[in-house]
């Protein structure tokens, strides 16, 4: 019965795998990829397939693009067009087609949700396809991964480089006859860093330069400003086919079959059948051209339908159809029957759990400025002070638009040395704290995500949203005083002791404090942990922020910042980050925030910041300066002398800075800030040892943001 069996032995008649045993290079290759990218990866409900008879020129043009035997031509084909027209639909068609025609070399449909956004596992997954198809290239790369485990941790330049165009130059060096391949890359858009997304055309058309290997490539993409820069570049644009797929009723047909399969997959789940056609095909027909040629509507509606009572589908169905009746108050636009959709979805909420759900749409929206990311609902949720119970009330009411993934493991798998009765900060000296520990606790309750961008699309748009729109300075100023309120809470529950908070003396456990709480003290320590330092975001990540927020903040609410208790606040951050010297980088448009810990003190910086908000900042700093939330700060002399002669010459030469103690008594740290008009930065750190922050900060103001 083990004829053939290896890497395991048998130990009091358990099986345990040899952990020595070694991987192979194509092994590590595919921990390192995204499977579920690939074509006919089978992940979704409902997976976008072109309806017969319909998008056949668009199916033709590419094809026959992607199997062209002559040289010249070019080997760069970009098909945008706007959320919702179908390219997932369209790349999934031309995909197969080529697939089957001998020419697909690899695919990675990328998206909002899990593993396909994360531009670190493109070229990996891109080269592990390859490899099921080209044995000549799997030799390769397995023994250059096998001799370098490194491989797959590098740059995407890098990764390109030697797992993509070096294998196959080598083959060719060989002699080998390769036969072209195509790459398809549908949604580039959704790949969640800008930065990467503009990297990723510019390493495809370099590698068209040099004769390196016989590969074209099929981008499939919104028309973001930054993307049509890119392809627009000289150098780019001469070897790119560029279509646009407007919105069409060519899809009109596509539509329909996805919606028929949609409702027949409702009943289904609910073992129904219905004597008469439902829904009617005059239903259909409503929705079809409700839909007006946007899957992101029909895929709402289904999931809309879907996610009400067992029994109430049908009523469900009936009042959105009563909706597309109504008559427009608006000009029509492409989005004006979505938009319709949404609106309905959000009145359905219960009035008791409105606010709340407002508050953490507002939340996800801001802490994700491009609508992709997954937040981890332990930490929104006790950030928040939202309870299990509401939580679900809220995911279970927009199930048609957010997308919950639930923790389908159980935590105690994570690390056999894990003391789950005690603390993060007070297990065993053989226990080695690591990020991947952290990351384990707060992902405890899952994960939730926008299901369409679409969606937080009109979430942030004021004209499309109205009274439901997150990024109104009404709203955020709810979310300020909620999250403010959760930070006094939680400051409350903790003591110093030394260099880290402890649980206030007669407190049981941490999850007395927490609204949500896992259960056990090591997870609910690093996610109170974790909660605070995110009720802290407005007024300690980068501290510009919190001059720029409080501007638009009630003199009550800006007041309530006096109150805050910064020290902790700052011991949390080096408790989370200060043993792993730890460094962030956000983009947010044209403005970089680079974010660092190093001992102990919270140093952040802006690039490419708007010259024209210093003045603002100025008269915001008054003001706080006015309500006693910040005072001069005079550092003892004659220790610190060199320093103030260093920002008084700064002064001179036209830049400007700030020392200031913010907040107050034992609940003070020292903040000090530095912008350069000229040169479009803006430093600052928080600390409380300001000698040694300030010697750290000179030697290296502008190298410590350098490396890894």
């Amino acid at each position: 019965m083990f004829n053939g069996a290896h890497d395991f032995v048998i130990h009091n008649g358990t099986f345990i795998h040899n952990q020595n045993v070694v991987q192979s290079g194509i092994d590590i290759l595919l921990e390192a990829s995204t499977p579920e990218a690939a074509l006919d990866a089978g992940e979704g409900d409902y997976v976008p397939t072109c309806y017969p008879g319909t998008r056949e020129q668009y199916i033709k043009d590419i094809t026959t693009w992607a199997i062209a035997s002559n040289s010249d031509h070019l080997p760069v084909y970009w098909m945008r067009g706007p959320a919702g027209v179908g390219k997932s639909a369209l790349a999934q068609a031309c995909a197969q087609k080529v697939k089957e025609a001998g020419y697909l070399g690899a695919a990675f449909f990328f998206s909002v949700n899990g593993r396909r956004k994360d531009h670190t596992r493109f070229f990996p997954s891109l080269a592990y396809q390859l490899s099921t198809t080209l044995p000549d290239y799997r030799e390769i790369v397995d023994r250059r991964i096998s001799n370098d485990r490194t491989l797959i941790t590098k740059t995407m330049k890098a990764q390109f480089q030697s797992l993509i165009i070096e294998p196959l130059q080598e083959l060719m060096r060989q002699g080998k006859e390769l036969r072209k391949r195509v790459v398809f890359i549908d949604g580039l858009d959704e790949c969640k860093d800008k930065d990467a997304q503009v990297e990723i055309i510019n390493l495809i058309v370099s590698s068209i330069h040099v004769q390196s290997a016989p590969i074209c490539w099929a981008v499939f993409s919104r028309p973001e400003p930054h993307i049509v820069a890119t392809f627009d570049l000289t150098h780019i644009s001469p070897h790119c086919h560029s279509v646009n797929l407007p919105i069409s009723r060519d899809s009109d047909k596509e539509i329909e079959i996805y919606l028929r399969g949609g409702f027949e997959n409702i009943l289904h789940r609910r073992n129904v059948k219905l004597s008469s056609p439902w829904p009617t095909d005059e239903d259909i027909k409503k929705l079809v051209n409700a839909a007006a040629g946007l899957f992101a509507y029909s895929a709402t509606v289904l999931g809309f339908v879907d996610s009400h009572s067992y029994s109430g589908f049908q009523e469900t169905l009936q009042t959105v159809l009563s909706v597309i009746a109504l008559p427009r108050s608006q000009p029509i636009t492409p989005f004006t029957e979505l938009d319709r959709l949404y609106t309905l979805i959000l009145q359905g909420v219960s009035a008791d759990t409105l606010p709340l759900l407002q508050l953490f749409l507002s939340h996800m929206a801001q802490d994700n400025s491009n609508g992709r990311d997954s937040l981890h609902v332990a930490i929104t949720c006790n950030a928040l002070g939202i309870s299990e119970a509401v939580f679900k009330s809220i995911s279970n009411q927009l199930q048609a638009v957010v997308t919950y993934q639930e923790n389908p493991q159980p935590f105690t798998v994570v690390n056999p040395k894990i003391d789950l009765t005690r603390s993060f900060y007070d297990q065993d000296p053989s226990f080695k704290r690591t990020r991947l520990s952290m990351a384990m606790s707060t992902k405890v309750h899952g994960t939730i995500a926008f299901l369409h961008k679409s969606f937080y699309d009109f979430l942030i748009n004021p004209s499309r949203s109205s009274t439901f729109c997150v990024t109104t300075w009404k709203v955020r100023c709810r979310l300020f005083d909620q999250l403010g309120q959760q930070h006094l809470h939680f400051a409350s529950t903790y003591s110093v002791q030394g260099s880290k908070l402890v649980l206030q003396p007669g407190d049981p456990s941490s999850s007395v404090s927490l609204s949500w709480p896992h259960g056990t003290e090591f997870a609910d320590s690093v996610i109170k942990l974790f909660a605070f330092h995110r009720t802290s975001h407005y007024f300690r990540d980068n501290a510009l922020s919190l001059a720029l927020f409080s501007d638009k903040l009630s003199p009550a609410s800006v007041q309530k910042l006096s109150e805050f208790d910064y020290y902790k606040s700052l011991i949390a951050d080096r408790m989370l980050n200060s043993s792993l010297r730890w460094r962030g980088n956000k983009r947010t448009g044209t403005v970089l925030r680079s974010s660092q810990v190093i001992n102990g003190t919270g140093f952040g910086r802006l690039e490419g910041w708007d010259p024209n908000k210093f003045d603002p900042i100025l008269k915001v700093v008054e003001r706080l300066k006015n309500l006693g939330i910040i005072k001069p700060y005079h550092p003892r002399l004659p220790s610190t002398f060199a320093s103030l002669s260093n920002t008084y010459s700064r002064l001179k030469r036209g830049k400007h800075s700030g020392l200031y103690e913010l907040g107050s008594g034992e609940r003070s740290v020292i903040w000090y800030w530095e912008c350069d008009v000229k040169e479009r930065y803006f430093h600052d750190f928080q600390t409380l040892n300001y000698e040694d922050a300030m010697r750290i900060y000179e030697a290296g103001k502008f190298d410590m943001w350098d490396g890894s």
